[in-house]
Formats: structure tokens, C-alpha cells, sequence
């Protein structure tokens, strides 16, 4: 209901106002005046990898790059999907094939664990980091601290320049980080059971972990989209170290050598062991659900230990690590 003042009543209350402004204004208030945000122009959020990405499980690393980035250097075509996280280009140039390598995400605690250099590009960082002679890398750093990587490694027999290597990751990287900012991502839309919003921290116990040898104490350390978790006692990739994955590709072919398939909690497994000068390592690998193109989703299970420890005792650390695992896969 709206109620109609007298007119001397309304001019009554005007001046009643107008005196209480002017006394206001006259009076001396102590302190510092402090600017009060304008609600119509709110701060913008940090540039975090969610704000720009979206939902980080989903991401499909394919939909941030194409073969026409790197057209300058060579023939380029996109190479089958072989992760859930990254995306394989392969470029012919000079006679060599590079393997670049876009899309995986990481987190550091803080800015002095990166190898190389800070540089800013527009909105975001790029962290330049050199591989050697076969290798080149670039992170695109977002204001959380999750790098986004970019490797281009040669595997060829021709020998290509490291300049050229990393030419070849500084296009790749302005590439992403330019659709990034333009809120140009691709998303996946996962089928039932699929194991691409399952985060791999959630199938293993903390406590199965601390049972195995050297890795009492250790603590999951997600990777940021989900799909890997690592447990190890320091918090590096250093062994002793345990390693859960959800990935795509094709399944694993036992050797009947240091590759073989087990039962490992009722699904067949394939078990795969080698010792190198640097660790001993033993991996799990089950076929899940059919993913596209004629490949599969893949749940695997690798264990670490340093060197001296026996194959053995890898591999008896993986059928415990997967028994958990596999039993909490979606059925």
C-alpha cells in the first residue's frame, strides 16, 4: 500500500534530511577514507587453470591444437589418442618426425620448482624449459600454479637442432595458451562406466600404500585433472613410488616374457617388470570399456622401487596396489 503525505509533512521531513546532510558534511570525522568497491565492476577472478579450462577432467587436450600450428615446420597430422590428458602431434621436418606433446596438467607448490625461466605472455606465464639436444619443453603456467605442458621430443635417427625443437614448442605453446584466453576448450562427454570423471586418488587406501615396501608415510599427490595419483614418501617422483593411472589407448600384448596376464581381483591383467639404472619398476594394466576408433580406456598400476630391490617385490606391490584399485573401477 502507498501512503500520500500532506504536502507540509512532506516539507517538513525535506528539511528534517536536508539538516542532517549539512550537519554531516560540516563535521571533521577522524581516520583514512577507504575506497568501497563498486559492486557494477567486481575484481575478475585469478586466470586459474578451472577458471579458463573448465572442468579439468573433462578437457579434451585435442580441441587445443591442430596440425596447422606447426604447418611452418613440416607436415603435421594429429597421431590417435593415446591419454585422456594430452594430445600427440606428429610433424615431419627435415627428415625427422617430432612427437609433440600438448595438454598435460601439474601442480607446483611454488614457482622455484620450475626448471627454466618465467616469461610473461599476455594474461598468463610461460615457463621455458630445455630437454637437451632431443628434447624441448614449455609449461603454460596459470595463476594457481597448474602448468599446462608442451613437449616436442625427436625420437628420429636425423639429428634436428635443439633451437629448432624449441621454435617448434614456443609455436605450439602461444598456440594453446591464445585459444585458453579465448575461452576457445574442448570438452568431452564421457559414456556410462567410463573412467574419465573418476579421480585416481579415490581407488587406493593411503593406508594399503604405507604397507608397501619403503612407502610408509607417503601421501596421494593429485594430479589436477584426476586421471593419475602419486604416492610417495617425499612427495617427489623419486622412487619408492606408487602410481595410479586412468588412460586411453591400445591394450598392452603380454610377451610371455617380462610381460604376462594374470588374474589380479578377477580381471585379467597384464603384469609387466624391468629393471633400469635407475629403478626397478612393475607395472598392472586392465581393459576397461571401449573409448573410440577402436581403442579402450585403461586403468593401470605402477610401482617404482630403487634400484637393488628385486622384480619381484615390484610386481608383488602392483597386484596389491591393483586388487584395490580394480575393485572400485565402475562396473
Amino acid at each position: 500500500m502507498i501512503v500520500a503525505y500532506p504536502s507540509v509533512m512532506a516539507r517538513a521531513l525535506g528539511v528534517v534530511l536536508l539538516s542532517a546532510l549539512l550537519v554531516g558534511c560540516s563535521a571533521t570525522v577522524p581516520g583514512i577514507a577507504v575506497p568501497v568497491p563498486n559492486p557494477t565492476f567486481p575484481e575478475p577472478p585469478p586466470r586459474t587453470a578451472e577458471v579458463l579450462l573448465g572442468d579439468l577432467a573433462s578437457v579434451d587436450p585435442c580441441g587445443q591444437v591442430e596440425p596447422a600450428d606447426v604447418a611452418a615446420f613440416g607436415e603435421a597430422s594429429v597421431a590417435p589418442v593415446e591419454s585422456f590428458d594430452h594430445c600427440l602431434l606428429k610433424v615431419s621436418t627435415g627428415g625427422a618426425v617430432l612427437d609433440v606433446v600438448a595438454g598435460g596438467l601439474d601442480r607446483v607448490l611454488h614457482e622455484a620448482v620450475f626448471d627454466g625461466p618465467l616469461v610473461p605472455y599476455k594474461e598468463l606465464r610461460i615457463v621455458e624449459i630445455r630437454g637437451g639436444s632431443v628434447q624441448c619443453q614449455r609449461g603454460l603456467v596459470f595463476a594457481d600454479l597448474v602448468a599446462l605442458n608442451v613437449t616436442v621430443d625427436n625420437y628420429s635417427d636425423v639429428d634436428v637442432a635443439a633451437t629448432r625443437l624449441c621454435e617448434v614448442a614456443d609455436v605450439v605453446v602461444r598456440a594453446v595458451a591464445d585459444r585458453v584466453l579465448a575461452g576457445d576448450v574442448e570438452h568431452r562427454r564421457f559414456a556410462a562406466k567410463s573412467l574419465g570423471p573418476v579421480h585416481a586418488c579415490r581407488g587406493l587406501s593411503d593406508a594399503t600404500v604405507a604397507r608397501l615396501p619403503g612407502l610408509a608415510g607417503s601421501r596421494a599427490w593429485p594430479y589436477p585433472a584426476g586421471h593419475q595419483c602419486r604416492w610417495s614418501p617425499d612427495g617427489t617422483t623419486t622412487p619408492p613410488r606408487v602410481r595410479v593411472t586412468y588412460s586411453v589407448g591400445t591394450p598392452t600384448e603380454p610377451n610371455g616374457g617380462n610381460s604376462k596376464v594374470e588374474d589380479v581381483a578377477g580381471r585379467p591383467t597384464v603384469m609387466s617388470g624391468l629393471t633400469t639404472s635407475s629403478l626397478v619398476l612393475c607395472g598392472a594394466e586392465t581393459t576397461h570399456i571401449p573409448f573410440e576408433d577402436g581403442l579402450s580406456e585403461l586403468a593401470l598400476v605402477t610401482v617404482a622401487l630403487p634400484t637393488g630391490a628385486a622384480v619381484e617385490d615390484a610386481c608383488a606391490a602392483a597386484r596389491v596396489v591393483a586388487a584395490e584399485v580394480w575393485a572400485g573401477l565402475p562396473k
